[in-house]
């Protein structure tokens, strides 16, 4: 599904008036069992969305148990993860994504601690750049500018060594961001910007800053910054990544003051199997009872 630019925009204006994780309601973990195809115009919050899925790309929530080697041995929070899929074309994309207001932009930027853990699986002929990102969606409703877009945090610039290298694959990685990650060079090391709020679009590549070195760009380029809020935490692949297979959970915002929430992302039984599970249970049940008898 690929929303419009004016109903995304709409939600994000749903997501401000409406949804709100208190800083004492979002201080849990919360479970995330699907992706919802569907984005109401109040979003609810704590739920995941299908927010961009093009052509042949795919999400999903995936049990693990079976699946061997490390993709299930070292899982951050067993038994599921969320599976983001591309195909061979330019085209394919898959983006997933929770809307609420998380806050001041200016102060979630500048105080908050992202982090998220992915599982990069090999795939003959696939760009082994690419890798699942996390993005920051920004929104301000007040002015007459652009002001929305989103801040992309690709583990490809963040790999020692700087630039462009390429994601580790066949293994969990444990990714920990605050303020100053990736502080000190434009060339690396960060997240870049979609464009908005009078800074041009990055192009999924330089300039690659620290969250607070963006509050700083974008608090110089556009006063409408100081309006602004985190609407929106996303999980993708893009375009231009073909032949994905990557695997990501515990995704994690925390705001001193504010919001403390960690996803989980955990896939529901097959009805078949929870029901052969409810019938082998009441199959114990009914035979204790007859020895008891």
């Amino acid at each position: 599904m690929s929303l419009s630019r004016s109903r995304f925009l709409l939600g994000l204006a749903a997501a401000l008036g409406c949804v709100f994780l208190s800083s004492a309601a979002s201080a849990a973990v919360v479970e995330v069992n699907s992706f919802e195809t569907t984005i109401p115009a109040v979003p609810t919050a704590g739920a995941w969305y299908a927010a961009d899925i093009r052509a042949g790309g795919a999400a999903s929530i995936e049990s693990l148990v079976g699946m061997g080697g490390d993709l299930e041995s070292n899982q951050p929070l067993p038994t599921g993860a969320a599976l983001l899929t591309t195909g061979m074309d330019n085209g394919d994309k898959a983006e997933v994504a929770t809307y609420a207001d998380f806050g001041d932009a200016t102060t979630v930027l500048s105080s908050a601690i992202f982090g998220y853990n992915y599982y990069k699986e090999t795939v003959a002929g696939g760009n082994v750049f690419a890798a699942p990102s996390l993005k920051i969606g920004i929104f301000s409703t007040t002015g007459t500018g652009d002001n929305y877009g989103q801040l992309v945090y690709e583990p490809t610039w963040n790999q020692v060594g700087g630039g462009s290298q390429a994601s580790p694959a066949d293994a969990w990685q444990s990714v920990s961001i605050d303020a100053t990650t990736g502080a000190g060079n434009d060339a690396s090391g960060g997240w870049f910007w979609t464009g908005g709020f009078e800074l041009p679009n990055g192009a999924g590549g330089p300039p690659i800053r620290s969250l607070g070195e963006w509050v700083t760009a974008f608090t110089t380029a556009d006063a409408d910054f100081a309006d602004a809020r985190v609407v929106s935490l996303a999980m993708g692949v893009g375009t231009y990544n073909q032949g994905q297979v990557g695997y990501f959970d515990n995704v994690s915002i925390s705001v001193p003051g504010g919001v403390s929430t960690t996803f989980d992302f955990q896939a529901v039984p097959e009805p078949t199997s929870a029901m052969l599970v409810a019938a082998g249970c009441l199959a114990a049940g009914i035979r204790r009872r007859t020895v008891g008898c």
